[in-house]
This record gives C-alpha cells, structure tokens and sequence, in this order.
C-alpha cells in the first residue's frame, strides 16, 4: 500500500504539473477505485495534496516567470469562494446532477482542446492588462464556478481555469497552465479548511502521496519548458476526456 501509494502519485504529480491541473481529477479515482478509500475522505485528502503538488510545480514557474500575477490576483478571490462553498454544499446536493454535468463539460472541452491541438492552432497572445472589462467579469464568474467544483469533487479547479485563461483572456497555453497551478493551491487550500474542521483528512495517506507528489511535479514542471504547447494541449486534453469518463461511469442510478 505505502509504495503503491508513492508510485501513484508520483505519476500524478507529473502530469498535474504539464497539464496545470491540481491532480484531484486523477488523485480521487486512484484513491477510491485502487485503494478502496471512502468517498470523502478521498476528495478531503486529495484537497491537501493539491495544495503540495501546486507548491511544487509553481515555485518552478515562478523561478522561470512563466505565471502570470496579474491574472492570478484577478480570478483566485471567487475561486477561493467558490472552494469553500462547494466544500459546504457537497453533503447536500444531489451528486449525480452535479457529475452528470461536470462530466458533460469535461467531455466538451476535451474534445475542443484536442480538435484545436491537431489544427495546430495557434492560441491568441495578450496580457491580462489587455483584457476587456466583459472578459474579466465572465472570467471571474467562471472562475467561481471552477472553485466551486473544486470544494464538491476534491480537484484543483485547473481543468476549468486553463480553458479560461486561454480562450477567455488571451493568454498562451503554457502561461495558462503556470498560472493554473500557481492557484490551485490556494483554491484547494480554502476548500480544505472545511474540510479539516470535518476531521476528514487522512494525514498520513497526505505524508506519504507528498513523497511522490512533489518529486513528480518538480520534474513536469521542468519538462513543460521543453514541450511544444500543441503536446501540452494533448496532455491537457487526454486528463479532460478521463476525468468526464470517470465522473459519468461513477453514476448510481
């Protein structure tokens, strides 16, 4: 168990990092289908690791300049919100609703990413300077939501807020990604809170995930410098289309 442990989120650290999400869509899966944790636990322990994997891979954007402040400052204030209130709402909404629709735009996104990847589109260039008043209200909106599936489900909220930064504020997909997962770790973190107040999180199942998470996510923080963004969006791409797969098979009718 403590090996496999390490080893899996090893290669959850990994990907995390190049794709600029937070894990959570791969960490709870690993969690309770390999492991056989329970349910919440699993997206209670999955909200903490987040916030070490993000500590990881952003410390080596930061060093290279790859995050961009200002758009980080703009959209984590409602994420933060939405965290915590997806936390408190989790044990009372209705679950499958909820899967059934972050699967669907999961799915619809991933298929977008990927169609755009092969096109070898290239991505609109600018600065969150440069965007439009409209364009930062619907970001931060959207941005909120993404918070709030991340408090619900356990994730980092990156496989909504990349698709934000790049097609809503112009900004590169490597830039998207960097400052994705630069805030991840404080989107994950104000969900966390709740969650630690609930006596949910296992730390020890933390300690030992930490161990292969951060040399994980150094290492595909290092490796995305190197990767053409059309991978990036690949790798982006193919995390999107697993977590909708997941979330609409884990549906109890």
């Amino acid at each position: 168990m403590p090996i496999l442990l390490v080893l899996g989120a090893f290669g959850i650290g990994f990907v995390s990092a190049v794709a600029g999400i937070g894990g959570g869509s791969l960490l709870v899966p690993f969690l309770i289908l390999a492991l056989g944790y329970n349910v919440k636990v699993a997206i209670a322990t999955s909200l903490m690791c987040i916030v070490v994997t993000s500590s990881s891979a952003s410390s080596e954007y930061l060093r290279r300049g790859l995050v961009d402040v200002n758009t980080a400052l703009l959209l984590e204030p409602l994420t933060a919100l939405g965290a915590i209130t997806g936390a408190y709402v989790t044990l009372s909404l209705p679950v499958n609703v909820l899967k059934v629709a972050l699967g669907a735009l999961f799915l619809y996104i991933s298929v977008e990413t990927m169609w755009k990847a092969f096109r070898e589109e290239k991505a609109r260039v600018t600065s969150s300077k440069n965007v439009g008043t409209f364009r930062k209200v619907v970001s931060s909106i959207l941005s909120f939501i993404a918070g709030l599936t991340s408090g619900i489900f356990g994730i980092g909220g990156g496989v909504i807020k990349v698709p934000i930064m790049t097609y809503i504020m112009g900004l590169p997909i490597k830039t998207a990604v960097a400052t994705s997962s630069f805030m991840v770790g404080l989107t994950a973190a104000s969900g966390e809170i709740v969650y630690l107040i609930k006596g949910l999180t296992d730390p020890m199942t933390v300690i030992l995930l930490s161990i292969g998470i951060m040399p994980g996510a150094t290492i595909g923080a290092k490796a995305l410098r190197r990767i053409k963004p059309r991978y990036v969006r690949i790798v982006f791409g193919a995390v999107l289309l697993y977590a909708s797969l997941r979330l609409l098979t884990s549906i109890h009718l």
